[in-house]
């Protein structure tokens, strides 16, 4: 049933897609399609930054090679992208027990923080994202939000976030199997990478229409990066691309360039998840099954346990 939901859920929305780029103009959409290089090449760069941040994350964690464990990370995002969310780390894991020699709890446990401190990150990074579109303007939707940019209400949300944040540092030995002090770092690395995956989208955008300003870039970014936290969806790129389509008559830009754009972005996503996915389990196969050695260190006769601050 939970199967032929989700189908039900993506013909919906590949439909709506569809509906709105005949309202464009499917002529117009086509001569609207990016044609510099420079778009290909910042869309190598954030297709690939997670992967390869996780890869340094779990280098750091499992003493494993980055080469070992990023083509595992490729398939894990796309699991995560386009089967369902937190898929990617049941798939991580299981691979670990093969592939590492790492024990089972380190292993599930490292996973479990990676994806909480990510998915903090994640909050953070949005709220700080939304807060600057919202009080510097650059939002399209910034009327309709009325009483939204209020002192009052943007006190709260930072008394919520500082309660929550005294918490988080009060009981994170509860919390987290890794140190305080590699909790910290993890998070801010993840922090980073989100803030440098919208500098490289914005920057994206921006090559390919220079004139546009900056509010259509914030509004869209805002109302794309909202609409792919949503948890548990299937496909919520595509429903992301509805969203922008839905509301490119409030945008100061041509729509057929930014659905040129969006629409581009997404079939070269799902182009390389089928054909990486494909190549990098292909390439698994040719490779022996047993435990790698650990990347040699300092440290490594001493594997993490539990925190000691």
């Amino acid at each position: 049933m939970q199967r032929y939901g989700r189908l039900l859920f993506v013909t919906g929305v590949v439909g709506w897609l569809l509906y709105r780029l005949t309202q464009i103009g499917w002529r117009d959409v086509y001569e609207g399609l990016p044609r510099t290089p420079w778009f290909y090449v910042l869309w190598l760069g954030l297709y690939f930054l997670l992967p390869a941040t996780e890869a340094f994350i779990y280098r750091t964690l499992w003493k494993i090679r980055w080469r070992r464990v990023f083509p595992v990370l490729v398939r894990k995002r796309v699991l995560n992208t386009d089967v369902l969310g937190y898929s990617g780390e049941v798939y991580l894991y299981l691979w670990a027990r093969r592939h590492t020699d790492r024990p089972d709890g380190h292993l599930l446990r490292t996973i479990k923080d990676n994806t909480i401190l990510s998915s903090v990150a994640s909050t953070v990074a949005v709220v700080l994202l939304v807060a600057g579109a919202v009080l510097s303007g650059q939002f399209a939707l910034v009327d309709l939000l009325g009483q939204a940019a209020d002192p009052v209400y943007i006190a709260a949300g930072g008394l919520a976030f500082g309660v929550l944040g005294a918490l988080a540092v009060r009981f994170r030995r509860a919390i987290f199997y890794v140190p305080g002090r590699t909790a910290a770092v993890l998070l801010g690395v993840h922090v980073l990478r989100f803030f440098a995956m919208y500098a490289l989208q914005v920057l994206q955008w921006w090559v390919v229409l220079p004139e546009a300003p900056l509010r259509v870039w914030a509004t869209i970014l805002v109302v794309g990066t909202v609409t792919n936290r949503i948890p548990f969806l299937p496909a919520t790129d595509l429903l992301a691309l509805g969203a922008v389509l839905g509301m490119t008559h409030l945008l100061e830009a041509s729509a057929a360039v930014l659905a040129g754009m969006l629409v581009v972005r997404s079939v070269l996503d799902r182009t390389a998840n089928a054909v990486l996915f494909v190549l990098t389990s292909w390439l698994e196969r040719r490779r022996p099954t047993v435990p790698v050695a650990p990347v040699p260190s300092a440290d490594a006769e001493q594997p993490l346990t539990t925190p000691t601050e």
